[in-house]
């Protein structure tokens, strides 16, 4: 007896004919609704808002630690694929430290003309933060990476066995802003060797990382946080697209950003367009 054959919902390879901004925007247009998401403090601009406070309550009830954990992975694959988590350094004193070590290095790389800068512009940039932070302030490393909730959403996405890798961003008034984009790990290859690759190895591109990022100081729209446009990350074909200049125009239209406060966190599926 034959068994009936398996529909799969992506071609084997992907072509230009697979590429269509209006499929895009159709995706991008879903609504985020805080009834799905219980552990969720608010939503904004379809983004999941989560409370520090709350969520560390969750690390004295171990009952409440896997529901918490499927909620995060949830909103990462199946939902915005973007949440934040406000005051996730309840110590203050941790950032501030941690930016003056972040300051110092930057200062003594531009003086021995080793600081790379930033691919985007002028900005600054610390390639591989987190080396060079451990070496330069081993105990402060602990404190500033040791922070439980950067280990719930590194766990609720990837499992146990995780590891980290870091940079430090600093765009710089009137430097050039970074185009839309996706990253690890097609997300830096050109659109012919990303079409080299099969359709099934480009959708689980986005399930191998997870990007995070905390803020070092308070940083209202006006200072340019990192642009996001929710749900684009559920567009198999974004890795061949996002260097378009009709998907760039579309998340030109229709990204959003949060404001933050110092210590707070944001998390988001390599795959969703950004900037």
């Amino acid at each position: 007896v034959m068994g009936e054959q398996k529909k799969f919902d992506v071609p084997a390879y992907f072509s230009d004919q697979d590429i269509n901004v209006r499929d895009f925007a159709g995706i991008c247009r879903q609504k985020t609704h805080i009834a799905d998401y219980p552990f969720a403090a608010a939503v904004e601009k379809d983004i999941l808002i989560y409370e520090g406070d709350r969520i560390r309550q969750t690390f004295k009830d171990p009952m409440q630690e896997a529901p918490l954990k499927a909620e995060l992975c949830q909103v990462l694959k199946d939902g915005p694929g973007v949440f934040a988590v406000r005051n996730a350094y309840p110590d203050k004193s941790v950032i501030d430290r941690s930016t003056a070590v972040f300051l110092d290095i930057i200062a003594q790389e531009k003086a021995s003309g080793l600081g790379q800068g930033d691919h985007f512009g002028d900005n600054e940039r610390i390639w591989n933060s987190i080396q060079k932070a451990c070496v330069k302030e081993p105990d402060l490393f602990i404190d500033y990476y040791g922070n439980p909730i950067l280990a719930m959403a590194c766990q609720a996405w990837l499992g146990p066995f995780y590891q980290i890798s870091a940079q430090v961003n600093n765009v710089k008034p009137n430097s050039e802003a970074q185009s839309a984009h996706r990253d690890y790990h097609l997300g830096f290859q050109s659109a012919e060797t990303v079409a080299r690759f099969p359709a099934h190895a480009q959708v689980m591109s986005q399930f191998l990382t997870l990007q995070g990022a905390v803020a070092h100081c308070d940083m209202p729209v006006e200072s340019g946080p990192t642009m996001l446009l929710p749900f684009s990350h559920q567009y198999a074909v974004g890795y061949l697209a996002y260097t378009r200049s009709e998907f760039r125009a579309y998340f030109e239209a229709h990204k959003v950003q949060l404001s933050f406060e110092k210590g707070d966190m944001v998390f988001l599926s390599p795959a969703l367009f950004h900037g």
